[in-house]
């Protein structure tokens, strides 16, 4: 399986993708050191760089967002106290397999 960041193609096996794109960033908000990673099928169909990654998380929940580049650095953050989760069936599915299937 091949997928092109910036320029290069390479070649990338699905269970090496979360070992090796493994992302970590410290959240403002709460102090703890958040680890992350994208679906490679998400990599895929990115179309503009820096693209925003949002990871909900803590207690209070929030979210910090990471701007992520072609590289798969992060080149900026930002973080949100104020969400909303609509409460409706297509939203709980989908939190459910997201749930599930982190990466």
């Amino acid at each position: 399986m091949e997928s092109t960041l910036r320029s290069q193609t390479i070649s990338i096996v699905p269970s090496e993708f979360k070992k090796h794109y493994r992302l970590s960033q410290k959240c403002p908000v709460c102090n703890k050191q958040i680890q992350f990673g994208v679906e490679l099928g998400f990599l895929r169909k990115i179309k503009r760089y820096p693209y925003p990654h949002v990871i909900l998380h803590g207690n209070p929940i929030h979210v910090l967002i990471a701007y992520i580049d072609a590289d798969f650095k992060i080149r900026g953050i930002e973080t949100a106290e104020s969400i909303e989760i609509q409460r409706n069936s297509e939203t709980f599915s989908q939190i459910i397999k997201k749930w599930s299937n982190p990466f």
